[in-house]
């Protein structure tokens, strides 16, 4: 994609246009501006993240499998989605704007979904949750909060063992036996 190499700033009409094989009139009959195309971009994007979290939502395993799958698939999409495309990541660790404007319908998916995910544990007796809802926010919170680091460290093993912390943590607490 012509905004991944150039980057939103640097990508001309004339150039999207070249790379998809039409003339620069024909990108105008679609798309008045920049902006608007890349916000489309983005917008496919985000339509690729919400199935893969609908997916994973939706399988027929444990709730504490579906909450661990869940939670590494949030941040496989965020690492597929700037490897695909470097603007994105200097956007996200910008805290950029245009970002968090489109993350919004992300939000509410992963919220909505979080929370079913936790209704069923606790309906299968699995956890102990009083309160769906704010518990997939601070869920969600907390991933959201590891986002730029792992962004930072390359989504490498150590954003592994910090998920995997996260979860025994989810799962387990931090209060030893008395």
């Amino acid at each position: 994609m012509v905004f991944a190499h150039e980057g939103a700033i640097n990508t001309t009409m004339e150039a999207v246009a070249r790379a998809a094989g039409l003339g620069r009139r024909t990108i105008y009959i679609y798309f008045k501006t920049r902006e608007e195309l890349l916000d489309e971009v983005i917008k496919k994007e985000i339509d690729i993240i919400l199935r893969q979290l609908s997916r994973v939502a939706n399988m027929k395993i444990s709730p504490e499998k579906k909450i661990i799958r869940f939670m590494t698939a949030h941040m496989k999409a965020i690492e597929n989605l700037i490897q695909k495309n470097h603007l994105l990541r200097l956007e996200f660790l910008r805290g950029s704007e245009r970002i968090e404007i489109f993350r919004k319908e992300v939000d509410i998916h992963e919220k909505e979904c979080l929370a079913l995910i936790l209704k069923e544990g606790t309906m299968s007796g699995v956890f102990l949750i009083e309160d769906y809802e704010n518990t997939a926010i601070l869920t969600l919170i907390t991933l959201k909060g590891l986002e730029t680091q792992f962004i930072l460290d390359n989504f490498g093993k150590s954003c592994r063992d910090k998920l995997a912390l996260l979860h025994k943590i989810l799962f387990q607490g931090i209060k030893g036996s008395v």
